[in-house]
């Protein structure tokens, strides 16, 4: 992925981040926990009439992270990216944890979010597949090691993906998971395990597209559905090969879907009456 990389201070720590530099409307992507700002990369090469912004969610823990560390703290540290951008309103893309981060941006700032994208996500972490439910609940018990063996974070990262990319590629996933701080790693997961942000979906103004693979590890055709229900202008697309992650397993027709809802392709769903939620 060509890009500048940039950061900026938050809480005691820096938010990093990476930019394509080219000019067009600004998108922003979130990956999720267990992934890395890589998974993005397919997705910034489709998108060449935009200019993305790949948030490092991993880069507060290289500095005191003890105030950054939950998806409220990570939705605070976005904004502060996009006002130190200078970033009035944007797009906004968000897979698992990033989706969690990116539903807090666009309910607690809405005119900052014109259209919104959330991928294997959900509203809460209520009813997470057990498999992948009990990974992350190991991952919590074991925060205070200094270090999580390689192999084990190799196997959370495989849950993720229902096919590998080339060997380097998927090297430098695992790498970004295994270089950061299981502590805070930890401390982010547990801190999304007690949110539900059900009540506070109304609040999310933007036209809102739901991804779903149909080989998701965590997430359930109720979590999309509680999503739409939920988000006054969503619909929502599942891709039935997939996995939790949809742009690493299948970035084409994932990238088609997202360009799509981003520039308007497709009809914005009508606003929904609490009758028909």
């Amino acid at each position: 992925m060509k890009a500048t990389h940039r950061s900026v201070p938050v809480s005691g720590t820096r938010l990093a981040y990476y930019t394509s530099d080219r000019p067009g409307p600004p998108v922003v992507l979130l990956h999720p926990w267990f992934g890395c700002p890589q998974f993005w990369c397919p997705t910034v090469a489709h998108l060449a009439d935009r200019r993305c912004y790949v948030v490092d969610l991993y880069s507060p823990a290289g500095g005191d992270w003890s105030a950054v560390a939950s998806p409220e703290g990570l939705a605070g540290a976005v904004l502060a990216m996009l006002d130190a951008e200078r970033l009035d309103r944007v797009d906004l893309v968000g897979n698992s944890l990033g989706g969690i981060v990116a539903q807090l941006l666009a309910s607690t700032a809405p005119d900052r979010v014109r259209r919104l994208v959330l991928v294997g996500t959900g509203a809460s972490t209520d009813g997470v597949l057990p498999g992948f439910g009990e990974k992350v609940s190991q991952w919590i018990a074991g925060a205070s090691r200094a270090s999580a063996p390689r192999a084990e974070v190799a196997e959370i990262v495989d849950m993720l993906v229902t096919r590998r990319p080339d060997p380097a590629t998927w090297e430098g996933f695992v790498e970004a998971v295994w270089r950061t701080d299981p502590a805070y790693l930890a401390a982010v997961l547990a801190a999304a395990r007690s949110l539900d942000l059900t009540p506070r979906l109304p609040q999310i103004a933007a036209p809102t597209l739901v991804i779903r693979g149909g080989h998701d590890c965590a997430r359930t055709p109720a979590h999309v559905a509680a999503l739409v229900a939920g988000i006054p202008r969503a619909r929502a697309v599942e891709l039935p090969d997939a996995g939790h992650a949809a742009m690493v397993d299948h970035p084409e027709e994932f990238s088609r879907l997202v360009a799509a809802h981003l520039a308007g392709w497709w009809p914005d769903p009508p606003e929904q009456s609490a009758s028909t939620r």
